[in-house]
């Protein structure tokens, strides 16, 4: 029987904060509960492609051979026009010089144009893209014959905890 007085003893002493202050907890009826939705629009940047056709003349050939082989026809024949020592070795020098130039003008003139398809992109207007985010409930909850709302942050179920205030109403 000892034990009993401590254990009202521990009641008192828990209890007491709780009723000192004219505070506790009763459930109170929920009767709605509406999600509060907000919405947040995204930007998205775009770009708009196409295809453009460019043409073009390519660069002078890099091989030399066409035209090495041109100044050597070029002074055979140069060598192979001149009537004595003298003459065929001018003949042969602006032989070399000729039949090189004209081959080098030939491949200069029958150079095709190269035809080249390339990707440009411009940047245009950006699209928005709209999304709604939960922000919270708002609740609808009757206690002791009135009606109150509040807004939270998670949906609280069929009853909701409430602190009571009791003060004197004077």
């Amino acid at each position: 029987m000892k034990l009993l007085p401590v254990i009202v003893t521990l009641s008192a002493i828990v209890a007491t904060p709780v009723f000192a202050h004219g505070q506790h907890i009763e459930y109170a009826r929920v009767t709605q509960v509406e999600p509060i939705y907000r919405t947040v629009a995204t930007h998205q940047p775009r770009q708009q492609c196409y295809t453009e056709t460019v043409q073009y003349r390519g660069h002078a050939s890099q091989d030399k051979t066409p035209v090495v082989l041109g100044a050597i026809v070029g002074g055979a024949l140069g060598h192979a026009i001149g009537h004595n020592k003298s003459n065929k070795r001018v003949g042969m020098a602006a032989g070399a010089v000729l039949g090189g130039a004209v081959v080098n003008d030939v491949q200069r003139q029958n150079r095709q144009p190269q035809v080249v398809h390339q990707q440009r992109c411009r940047p245009i207007n950006s699209s928005v893209e709209y999304r709604h985010i939960l922000d919270g409930y708002e609740v609808s909850y009757r206690l002791r014959g009135r009606n109150y709302k509040t807004v939270l942050d998670y949906d609280p179920g069929p009853r909701l905890p409430v602190q009571v205030r009791v003060r004197p109403g004077y």
